[in-house]
């Protein structure tokens, strides 16, 4: 890995080697720079697993005439991989077949709340978990589609009341529009998972009726097999206007089916 780096330091714009004792590092550029078809070569002579994802720019009117928005929901543990809500206490038992999708939590969450710091709303995988704040604003202003449960520091540390947010509004399956590249992971055949999205998220218009204010997608995504969150425009202006922050929001397409 540290070969890699030094090879292709400074001909792409931002690598991160943080998470290098764990075989990961993170590398974001432009797909112009001279080192991404560098890097890329290197990857497939070395054989090396690798995942990307691609972001993409939406204007202020863009944004403002939309209905539904996909969540980036901020992750502390990105660089501690391994620590999931299990490593910190929290009991799962497993329904019928050896998945994550069949994991059933039978104990309230358990996590390091110091990893929230300053924000209100973050992601355990697969877990959401919220501030006081965020939570009393979400019932003050009758946010639909999710539920609050007690969840507490594994230290039992005095860090604030904290909650787990568990969305229970299943969105119906993506319109085969929205763009998904599979790779080769296990799973099983109840799931649908192993795929990382490389387009924005797509409905088919009819879908419209059934979504909430707080929403899962029905495919586990990305690098962590996890459901997606959906939230409606009325969740984003909430958020913004109550200082509840995120990595970002990217609309969702509603495809009109002629």
């Amino acid at each position: 890995m540290n070969d890699i780096i030094e090879k292709i330091i400074g001909k792409v714009d931002e690598i991160s080697s943080c998470t290098i004792a764990y075989g990961l590092i993170t590398i974001k550029t432009n797909e112009a720079r001279e080192g991404y078809q560098e890097l890329l070569k290197m990857l497939e002579e070395r054989n090396l697993e690798y995942t990307f994802a691609e972001g993409r720019k939406y204007t202020k009117k863009e944004m403002d005439s939309s209905y539904f928005f996909h969540v980036n929901v901020p992750f502390p543990w990105e660089h501690e991989p391994l620590k999931n809500a299990a490593y910190y206490g929290t009991v799962y038992e497993t329904l019928e077949v050896d998945c994550d999708c069949q994991l059933q939590q039978i104990s309230e969450l358990r996590l390091d709340v110091k990893k929230m710091k300053k924000s209100h709303l973050i992601t355990i995988y697969p877990q959401l978990i919220v501030t006081e704040h965020a939570k009393n604003i979400s019932i003050q202003n009758e946010l639909t589609g999710c539920e609050f449960l007690p969840a507490n520091d594994y230290k039992e540390r005095e860090l604030g009341q904290v909650f787990e947010m568990r969305v229970n509004n299943i969105l119906p399956l993506l319109s085969e529009r929205t763009r998904l590249e599979k790779v080769k992971r296990k799973h099983c055949s109840r799931c649908i998972a192993g795929a990382v999205l490389r387009s924005e998220l797509i409905y088919e218009k009819a879908d419209l009726k059934l979504v909430l204010d707080f929403n899962l997608t029905t495919e586990r995504l990305n690098a962590y097999d996890a459901r997606q969150l959906v939230v409606s425009k009325k969740v984003r202006d909430v958020f913004n206007e109550n200082k509840i922050k995120v990595y970002g929001y990217e609309p969702v397409a509603f495809h009109e089916t002629c």
